[in-house]
């Protein structure tokens, strides 16, 4: 039986004791039977103590591998993000480097092309002047290439970026909520478990009362 069983058995005893007349309420109880139940909660209570030592251990237990399972969240996390930014760089570099190619063939087709016009035109002038703006507009071509390019490849950082913070925070967000369920999970059984400890100690002191204050 363990201590809430014995304590319960003081107490029938105590309800099953006979009034002692002019005694001012003392009762008279089988005392070698409660001195017995007082014993085995002796007994019953280093158990009892132990029990709630390992309650604490496992939930110690608990909260460690929920920091760890935290922790594991949010490495994934900020390698997935670094991942992404890595990725979008390298889109951004591959992007920008084939718009100046681009560009680069657009403004050597527009060079060569005047340059033919020059030596093949007996209106050398006019083929020039028509060269010049054949030039200037293969320029504004390449120009406007570039910063198209520029453009995307900031756009695709960004989001990369903001992805990233996304999946940082959302990752921050799993770890808080999983290390503080698992301490309030703890703090509840421990305050349980004390609240227990405490009745039983709290019993017994009032059995032991009783006890020996009706036998004087």
């Amino acid at each position: 039986m363990n201590a809430q069983g014995l304590l319960d058995k003081i107490e029938d005893i105590l309800e099953m004791g006979s009034k002692i007349p002019l005694s001012g309420g003392r009762v008279a109880v089988d005392a070698d039977a409660i001195k017995q139940c007082i014993d085995d909660i002796r007994y019953d209570l280093p158990a009892e103590i132990q029990k709630a030592q390992e309650i604490v251990s496992h939930h110690n237990d608990l909260i460690t591998r929920a920091n760890n399972e935290a922790s594991t969240i949010v490495s994934s996390a900020q390698t997935e993000a670094d991942g992404i930014v890595a990725s979008a760089k390298d889109k951004a570099v591959e992007i920008a480097k084939t718009a100046e190619t681009n560009a680069k063939s657009t403004i050597s087709a527009a060079s060569e092309q005047a340059k033919q016009m020059v030596e093949n035109s007996e209106l050398s002038r006019q083929a020039q002047d028509y060269a010049d703006r054949v030039r200037a507009q293969a320029a504004a071509e390449a120009e406007t290439i570039l910063r198209n390019a520029r453009s995307q490849a900031d756009a695709i950082v960004l989001d990369a970026t903001n992805q990233a913070e996304d999946v940082k925070a959302k990752a921050d967000k799993w770890s808080t909520e999983i290390r503080t369920a698992a301490a309030e999970f703890v703090e509840d059984i421990m305050k349980n478990s004390d609240e227990v400890l405490s009745s039983n100690i709290a019993e017994i002191r009032k059995a032991r009362q009783s006890l020996f204050g009706g036998s004087r």
